[in-house]
Protein backbone atom coordinates (compact mmCIF):
# COMPACT_ATOMS: atom_id res chain seq x y z
CA UNK A 1 0.00 0.00 0.00
CA UNK A 2 1.20 2.98 -0.80
CA UNK A 3 1.70 5.81 1.87
CA UNK A 4 0.48 9.29 0.85
CA UNK A 5 3.28 12.31 1.80
CA UNK A 6 1.13 15.09 3.56
CA UNK A 7 0.86 18.10 1.17
CA UNK A 8 3.25 20.27 3.87
CA UNK A 9 6.25 17.81 3.04
CA UNK A 10 6.02 17.64 -0.27
CA UNK A 11 5.56 21.88 -0.99
CA UNK A 12 8.77 21.94 1.20
CA UNK A 13 10.47 19.36 -1.11
CA UNK A 14 9.46 21.73 -4.09
CA UNK A 15 10.64 24.56 -2.22
CA UNK A 16 14.02 23.27 -1.24
CA UNK A 17 14.43 21.64 -4.62
CA UNK A 18 13.72 25.02 -6.40
CA UNK A 19 16.12 26.77 -4.53
CA UNK A 20 18.68 24.09 -4.90
CA UNK A 21 18.39 24.41 -8.90
CA UNK A 22 18.35 28.49 -8.74
CA UNK A 23 21.27 28.34 -6.56
CA UNK A 24 23.17 26.29 -9.17
CA UNK A 25 22.19 28.09 -12.08
CA UNK A 26 23.15 31.20 -10.23
CA UNK A 27 27.43 29.98 -9.48
CA UNK A 28 29.33 31.49 -11.47
CA UNK A 29 33.49 32.01 -11.52
CA UNK A 30 35.24 35.04 -13.12
CA UNK A 31 38.66 33.31 -14.36
CA UNK A 32 41.31 36.24 -14.80
CA UNK A 33 45.05 35.74 -16.45
CA UNK A 34 47.99 37.39 -15.60
CA UNK A 35 50.05 37.58 -17.52
CA UNK A 36 53.35 38.56 -15.69
CA UNK A 37 53.16 35.86 -13.27
CA UNK A 38 52.04 33.37 -15.29
CA UNK A 39 48.32 32.62 -13.80
CA UNK A 40 45.06 31.54 -13.83
CA UNK A 41 43.21 32.97 -10.83
CA UNK A 42 39.47 31.43 -10.34
CA UNK A 43 37.25 34.17 -8.23
CA UNK A 44 34.37 32.81 -6.41
CA UNK A 45 31.74 35.49 -7.10
CA UNK A 46 29.66 35.06 -3.66
CA UNK A 47 32.97 35.90 -1.59
CA UNK A 48 34.68 37.80 -4.17
CA UNK A 49 38.02 35.63 -3.15
CA UNK A 50 40.26 34.08 -5.39
CA UNK A 51 39.61 29.85 -5.00
CA UNK A 52 42.08 28.69 -6.90
CA UNK A 53 45.30 29.40 -8.73
CA UNK A 54 46.31 27.51 -11.84
CA UNK A 55 50.28 27.85 -13.15
CA UNK A 56 50.47 28.41 -17.12
CA UNK A 57 54.26 27.89 -17.55
CA UNK A 58 55.24 31.11 -19.94
CA UNK A 59 53.63 34.44 -20.58
CA UNK A 60 49.66 33.69 -21.46
CA UNK A 61 48.40 36.76 -22.90
CA UNK A 62 44.97 35.87 -23.72
CA UNK A 63 42.55 33.09 -23.28
CA UNK A 64 39.17 31.52 -24.07
CA UNK A 65 36.38 28.99 -22.64
CA UNK A 66 35.04 26.04 -24.10
CA UNK A 67 31.69 25.89 -22.63
CA UNK A 68 31.16 22.18 -24.42
CA UNK A 69 34.41 20.74 -22.96
CA UNK A 70 35.08 22.87 -19.81
CA UNK A 71 38.44 23.58 -20.81
CA UNK A 72 40.12 26.74 -21.00
CA UNK A 73 43.14 27.72 -23.90
CA UNK A 74 45.35 30.30 -23.58
CA UNK A 75 47.97 31.51 -25.73
CA UNK A 76 51.30 31.65 -25.13
CA UNK A 77 52.91 34.16 -28.02
CA UNK A 78 56.51 33.96 -26.71
CA UNK A 79 56.40 29.72 -27.37
CA UNK A 80 54.14 29.66 -29.97
CA UNK A 81 51.82 27.33 -28.09
CA UNK A 82 48.10 27.13 -26.14
CA UNK A 83 47.91 26.01 -23.00
CA UNK A 84 45.01 23.57 -22.40
CA UNK A 85 43.96 24.11 -18.91
CA UNK A 86 41.10 21.77 -17.43
CA UNK A 87 38.53 23.96 -15.68
CA UNK A 88 37.23 21.27 -13.60
CA UNK A 89 40.33 19.65 -12.13
CA UNK A 90 41.99 23.09 -12.37
CA UNK A 91 44.97 21.84 -13.82
CA UNK A 92 46.99 22.48 -17.38
CA UNK A 93 46.12 19.28 -19.08
CA UNK A 94 48.32 19.50 -22.22
CA UNK A 95 49.84 22.45 -24.68
CA UNK A 96 49.47 22.36 -28.49
CA UNK A 97 52.40 23.57 -30.51
CA UNK A 98 51.06 25.60 -33.33
CA UNK A 99 54.14 28.02 -33.64
CA UNK A 100 53.67 31.28 -34.82
CA UNK A 101 52.64 34.14 -32.14
CA UNK A 102 49.30 33.50 -31.16
CA UNK A 103 47.74 36.46 -29.16
CA UNK A 104 43.25 36.35 -29.50
CA UNK A 105 41.74 33.31 -29.15
CA UNK A 106 37.91 31.84 -29.53
CA UNK A 107 36.44 28.67 -29.92
CA UNK A 108 33.18 28.18 -31.51
CA UNK A 109 32.03 25.27 -28.74
CA UNK A 110 31.96 22.57 -31.30
CA UNK A 111 35.84 21.54 -31.43
CA UNK A 112 37.71 24.33 -33.34
CA UNK A 113 40.09 27.33 -31.76
CA UNK A 114 39.97 30.41 -33.88
CA UNK A 115 43.68 32.40 -33.09
CA UNK A 116 44.80 35.68 -34.55
CA UNK A 117 48.98 35.33 -34.96
CA UNK A 118 49.88 38.91 -34.36
CA UNK A 119 53.15 38.83 -36.23
CA UNK A 120 51.70 36.74 -39.52
CA UNK A 121 48.61 38.96 -39.94
CA UNK A 122 46.48 35.22 -39.81
CA UNK A 123 43.69 33.44 -38.42
CA UNK A 124 44.56 29.90 -37.80
CA UNK A 125 41.48 27.29 -37.35
CA UNK A 126 42.60 24.31 -35.28
CA UNK A 127 41.59 21.39 -33.76
CA UNK A 128 41.34 22.15 -29.96
CA UNK A 129 42.20 18.25 -29.03
CA UNK A 130 45.17 17.49 -31.47
CA UNK A 131 46.55 20.74 -32.00
CA UNK A 132 46.24 20.02 -35.53
CA UNK A 133 45.92 23.50 -38.04
CA UNK A 134 43.20 22.79 -40.07
CA UNK A 135 43.34 25.66 -42.20
CA UNK A 136 44.61 29.55 -42.16
CA UNK A 137 42.88 32.96 -43.10
CA UNK A 138 45.13 36.19 -44.03
CA UNK A 139 43.33 38.77 -42.11
CA UNK A 140 44.68 43.26 -41.63
CA UNK A 141 47.62 43.47 -39.66
CA UNK A 142 48.12 41.98 -36.10
CA UNK A 143 45.02 41.01 -35.11
CA UNK A 144 44.13 41.01 -31.89
CA UNK A 145 40.99 39.81 -29.98
CA UNK A 146 37.87 38.12 -31.62
CA UNK A 147 34.79 36.87 -30.68
CA UNK A 148 32.48 34.46 -31.77
CA UNK A 149 28.76 34.70 -32.05
CA UNK A 150 26.64 31.75 -29.73
CA UNK A 151 26.13 29.78 -32.46
CA UNK A 152 29.88 29.90 -33.75
CA UNK A 153 28.60 30.89 -37.14
CA UNK A 154 30.64 33.91 -37.16
CA UNK A 155 33.93 35.13 -35.80
CA UNK A 156 34.97 38.99 -35.36
CA UNK A 157 39.05 39.87 -35.73
CA UNK A 158 40.00 43.04 -34.42
CA UNK A 159 43.32 43.95 -36.87
CA UNK A 160 44.64 46.57 -34.52
CA UNK A 161 47.19 47.88 -37.00
CA UNK A 162 44.50 48.01 -40.02
CA UNK A 163 41.86 49.89 -38.56
CA UNK A 164 39.67 47.16 -39.14
CA UNK A 165 37.32 44.12 -38.04
CA UNK A 166 37.45 40.75 -40.32
CA UNK A 167 34.30 39.03 -40.25
CA UNK A 168 34.53 35.32 -40.72
CA UNK A 169 32.07 32.53 -42.02
CA UNK A 170 33.16 29.63 -39.95
CA UNK A 171 31.05 27.10 -41.84
CA UNK A 172 32.65 28.64 -45.48
CA UNK A 173 35.99 29.35 -43.81
CA UNK A 174 36.17 32.44 -45.25
CA UNK A 175 36.12 36.41 -45.07
CA UNK A 176 33.02 37.63 -45.36
CA UNK A 177 34.12 41.51 -45.32
CA UNK A 178 36.16 43.79 -43.11
CA UNK A 179 35.03 46.69 -42.12
CA UNK A 180 36.44 49.98 -41.45
CA UNK A 181 36.45 50.85 -37.31
CA UNK A 182 38.35 53.79 -35.56
CA UNK A 183 42.26 53.85 -35.16
CA UNK A 184 43.74 50.57 -33.46
CA UNK A 185 40.72 48.49 -32.43
CA UNK A 186 41.78 45.45 -30.15
CA UNK A 187 38.74 44.56 -28.01
CA UNK A 188 35.05 43.67 -28.70
CA UNK A 189 32.08 42.12 -27.93
CA UNK A 190 28.90 40.71 -28.94
CA UNK A 191 25.64 41.78 -27.36
CA UNK A 192 23.76 38.62 -26.10
CA UNK A 193 21.26 38.21 -28.99
CA UNK A 194 24.31 38.53 -31.64
CA UNK A 195 22.87 41.78 -33.02
CA UNK A 196 25.53 44.15 -31.80
CA UNK A 197 29.14 43.90 -31.82
CA UNK A 198 31.07 46.60 -30.40
CA UNK A 199 34.47 47.58 -30.90
CA UNK A 200 37.22 49.57 -28.51
CA UNK A 201 39.35 51.43 -30.56
CA UNK A 202 42.34 52.08 -28.34
CA UNK A 203 44.23 55.02 -30.56
CA UNK A 204 40.84 56.89 -31.28
CA UNK A 205 39.27 56.90 -28.22
CA UNK A 206 36.03 55.48 -29.26
CA UNK A 207 33.72 52.66 -29.69
CA UNK A 208 32.96 51.46 -33.36
CA UNK A 209 29.19 50.21 -32.70
CA UNK A 210 28.34 47.59 -35.46
CA UNK A 211 24.85 46.26 -36.83
CA UNK A 212 25.95 42.48 -37.27
CA UNK A 213 22.76 42.50 -39.84
CA UNK A 214 23.58 44.44 -41.69
CA UNK A 215 27.16 44.95 -41.33
CA UNK A 216 28.04 48.74 -40.85
CA UNK A 217 28.64 51.26 -37.94
CA UNK A 218 25.47 52.55 -36.53
CA UNK A 219 27.26 54.54 -33.52
CA UNK A 220 30.53 55.94 -32.17
CA UNK A 221 30.77 57.22 -29.00
CA UNK A 222 33.79 58.63 -27.37
CA UNK A 223 35.30 56.62 -24.45
CA UNK A 224 37.98 57.49 -22.24
CA UNK A 225 41.82 57.46 -22.86
CA UNK A 226 43.14 54.40 -24.35
CA UNK A 227 40.22 51.78 -24.42
CA UNK A 228 41.69 48.28 -24.13
CA UNK A 229 38.41 46.33 -22.26
CA UNK A 230 34.93 46.24 -23.14
CA UNK A 231 31.29 43.86 -22.26
CA UNK A 232 27.77 43.94 -23.00
CA UNK A 233 25.96 42.98 -19.88
CA UNK A 234 24.06 39.89 -19.62
CA UNK A 235 20.79 41.54 -20.08
CA UNK A 236 21.67 43.48 -23.11
CA UNK A 237 21.55 47.16 -21.19
CA UNK A 238 24.73 48.25 -20.98
CA UNK A 239 28.13 48.85 -22.13
CA UNK A 240 30.95 48.73 -19.84
CA UNK A 241 34.63 50.05 -21.33
CA UNK A 242 37.34 49.78 -19.42
CA UNK A 243 39.61 53.07 -20.10
CA UNK A 244 43.77 51.82 -19.39
CA UNK A 245 45.30 55.39 -19.61
CA UNK A 246 42.24 56.82 -17.50
CA UNK A 247 42.39 54.49 -15.01
CA UNK A 248 38.24 54.00 -15.28
CA UNK A 249 35.35 52.19 -16.39
CA UNK A 250 32.67 54.05 -18.65
CA UNK A 251 29.55 53.11 -19.09
CA UNK A 252 27.26 53.87 -21.68
CA UNK A 253 23.70 52.69 -22.66
CA UNK A 254 23.52 49.86 -24.41
CA UNK A 255 20.12 50.91 -26.88
CA UNK A 256 20.93 54.47 -26.97
CA UNK A 257 24.70 54.34 -26.89
CA UNK A 258 24.51 57.59 -24.88
CA UNK A 259 27.24 57.97 -21.50
CA UNK A 260 25.57 56.57 -18.40
CA UNK A 261 28.34 57.72 -16.18
CA UNK A 262 32.26 56.37 -14.80
CA UNK A 263 33.70 54.62 -12.16
CA UNK A 264 37.22 55.12 -10.86
CA UNK A 265 39.53 51.50 -10.63
CA UNK A 266 42.81 50.87 -10.15
CA UNK A 267 45.99 51.59 -12.77
CA UNK A 268 45.69 50.45 -16.09
CA UNK A 269 42.79 48.71 -16.61
CA UNK A 270 42.21 45.92 -19.24
CA UNK A 271 40.02 43.38 -19.40
CA UNK A 272 36.26 43.47 -17.93
CA UNK A 273 33.34 40.88 -17.33
CA UNK A 274 29.44 41.27 -15.97
CA UNK A 275 28.00 38.37 -14.47
CA UNK A 276 24.69 36.97 -15.57
CA UNK A 277 22.70 38.68 -12.97
CA UNK A 278 23.54 42.25 -14.02
CA UNK A 279 24.78 42.89 -10.46
CA UNK A 280 28.41 42.95 -10.68
CA UNK A 281 30.71 43.21 -13.10
CA UNK A 282 35.43 42.44 -12.50
CA UNK A 283 37.62 44.55 -14.55
CA UNK A 284 41.54 43.24 -14.48
CA UNK A 285 44.23 46.33 -13.35
CA UNK A 286 46.95 45.58 -15.19
CA UNK A 287 49.21 47.74 -13.40
CA UNK A 288 47.62 47.43 -9.75
CA UNK A 289 47.76 43.46 -9.58
CA UNK A 290 44.26 43.74 -8.56
CA UNK A 291 40.93 43.03 -9.77
CA UNK A 292 37.83 45.47 -9.32
CA UNK A 293 34.39 44.11 -7.96
CA UNK A 294 31.72 46.85 -9.56
CA UNK A 295 28.66 47.00 -7.98
CA UNK A 296 26.36 47.99 -11.06
CA UNK A 297 22.84 49.03 -9.31
CA UNK A 298 25.25 52.19 -7.58
CA UNK A 299 28.12 52.04 -10.64
CA UNK A 300 30.74 51.81 -7.24
CA UNK A 301 33.90 49.99 -7.07
CA UNK A 302 33.04 47.69 -4.29
CA UNK A 303 36.54 45.93 -3.45
CA UNK A 304 39.84 45.44 -5.13
CA UNK A 305 40.41 41.59 -5.21
CA UNK A 306 44.54 41.24 -4.91
CA UNK A 307 45.80 38.71 -7.60
CA UNK A 308 49.26 37.66 -9.30
CA UNK A 309 50.78 40.22 -11.34
CA UNK A 310 50.01 41.57 -14.82
CA UNK A 311 46.25 40.39 -14.44
CA UNK A 312 44.82 41.63 -18.22
CA UNK A 313 41.76 39.60 -18.88
CA UNK A 314 38.65 38.72 -17.36
CA UNK A 315 36.07 35.92 -18.34
CA UNK A 316 32.75 34.63 -16.65
CA UNK A 317 31.93 31.14 -16.80
CA UNK A 318 28.95 29.23 -15.33
CA UNK A 319 30.39 25.84 -13.17
CA UNK A 320 29.10 23.26 -11.09
CA UNK A 321 30.53 23.66 -7.39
Amino acid sequence: MRTRLPVAVLLSAIVIALRSAMAMASLQNIYVLSQDDGILSVIDTDTDEIAAKIAITGKPAAFTIDSASRKAFATLPDAGEIAVVDLERRVVRSMLKIGGQPFGITSDNAGRLFISDWSANRISIVNETTGVIETTLSVGRSPAHLVATRDGTRVYVADRESNTVAVIDTRGLKILTEIAVGRAPFALSLSPDDKQLVVANVQAATLSIVDTDMLRIVSSPATGKMPYGVTITPDNSEILVSNQHGGTVSIFDARTHEPRGEIKVGRYPEGVAALRNGRKAYVANWFSGSVSVLDLQTKTEIKKIKCPEGPRMVLVDTTAH
